[in-house]
């Protein structure tokens, strides 16, 4: 019989993590891995323009993120393993339909519906994970699983990478079967797999304060979320233009996007246990500050780039950063969140993401659009970059101002 019932626990960390775990976060990474990479490189080669661009990623930031707090109150209250399946099983589906879809209104329409169902997994897996893992060794887990992810996203590249190398000219819509068919297939696979997972049940009467507003009455958790906010719209003002450098400057194939993806995701698989064991050493808070301070380099060393291996080594070189900052981050929430709360305390820092990346990328996508029609499409795309850039520089500072969540006395020394 499988892992199929809940765990009535009372403390953090009474679980331990399993095989079953460490095969949802594999399968579910290789579905999202393959799907981030390859999905806006499609709508380039379907003849998305930058507005179309910009409202794209808006819609899926806006709809992956805005709704989980509703859906992270459900998941605390019944089962946060049934959230992580229905996400998981509708997003292959969908992923499906992308596969038949040659216009930029249908793209967009299934972008929406993905979003919205696959919002439903994000709170519940991270409050998940939060059972397995206790306020000193957090990090250490966290590396743990998050390597295990990572490495499954260079082997998902790997896969596309060798099927496609033979493909030769321009791409074309056919040429994304391949990586739209395996992240369809693992999307599936991990909601299968996530019933075979413990969980546990926790009384929810935590300092007189349920409900899914609680995380916004945290006045620690207010400044976090407002910094984070500002940092986000920074963030995803230049991610409607990183595909058209990708397609249109340094032509890219399928393979060698793969190739891209599966270096840097080697490189962070290795790295990110190290940063989990430094964050329970020295904190949270300087190492995700630390690390994204480092994203400004990502805009505006794509603006210079020609050549598809200037993009290897962007992604390589800030690879340490992103699993820097995945970790941190993660961490920081679970411990900023009472048992409980953690699915709640998720979506709302989700719920501030999509808003700002809504905003930042839509605005990114009308930015380059309108100045293009005076300078030019390359020389727009080039000071969109550059811009964005210097946003990043200045959003990440704001950092500072949070507090750090780990207490001086659970330090390591």
């Amino acid at each position: 019989m499988g892992s199929n019932d809940s765990y009535d626990g009372d403390a953090e960390g009474d679980l331990k993590p399993n095989p079953a775990l460490y095969g949802v976060a594999a399968s579910t990474y290789f579905s999202d891995n393959l799907l981030l990479s390859f999905l806006f490189p499609y709508a380039v080669v379907l003849g998305a323009s930058f507005e179309q661009m910009g409202l794209m990623r808006s819609a899926r930031n806006l709809f992956q993120n805005v709704l989980q707090i509703g859906w992270g109150e459900i998941s605390e209250r019944f089962s946060r393993k049934t959230l992580i399946a229905i996400g998981y099983f509708s997003s292959g589906c969908f992923i499906i339909a992308l596969l038949f879809s040659r216009e930029s209104a249908q793209i967009l329409t299934l972008i929406i519906l993905q979003s919205i169902l696959w919002s439903a997994a994000v709170p519940a897996w991270s409050s998940l994970l939060a059972d397995y893992t206790r306020l000193r060794t957090r990090g250490r887990i966290l590396g743990k699983i998050g390597a295990v992810s990572q490495f499954s996203g260079v082997i998902a590249a790997l896969i596309v990478a060798l099927a496609t190398y033979t493909q030769s000219g321009e791409m074309t819509a056919s040429s994304f079967t391949i990586p739209f068919s395996l992240s369809a297939v693992t999307a599936m696979l991990g909601a299968i797999l996530i019933l075979f997972v413990k969980e546990v049940r926790v009384d929810r009467t935590i300092h007189g304060r349920v409900g899914i507003l609680s995380p916004l009455l945290d006045k620690d958790f207010q400044i976090f979320l407002t910094v984070n906010g500002f940092y986000w719209f920074t963030m995803a003002f230049s991610w409607p233009l990183f595909p058209y450098v990708t397609v249109n400057v340094v032509r890219a194939t399928v393979w060698q996007i793969a190739v891209i993806s599966a270096l840097s995701g080697f490189i962070a698989g290795i790295v990110q246990p190290k940063f989990g064991s430094l964050i329970d050493k020295f904190g949270r808070k300087p190492v995700l500050v630390l690390s994204r301070v480092s994203f400004f380099l990502y805009p505006l060393l794509y603006a210079f780039a020609t050549s598809w291996l200037h993009l290897l080594a962007v992604n390589v070189l800030l690879s340490f950063s992103m699993s820097a900052a995945t970790v941190s981050f993660s961490a920081y929430i679970m411990d900023s969140s009472p048992l409980g709360m953690r699915a709640n305390y998720v979506a709302a820092s989700n719920m501030v993401l999509g808003i700002a990346t809504f905003l930042g990328s839509i605005t990114g996508g009308v930015f380059t659009s309108q100045i293009s029609s005076s300078i030019g499409p390359e020389k727009a795309l080039f000071t969109g970059l550059v811009f964005s850039a210097v946003l990043r520089l200045i959003s990440s500072l704001s950092l500072l101002f949070i507090k750090e969540t780990l207490p001086k006395g659970k330090l390591e020394n």
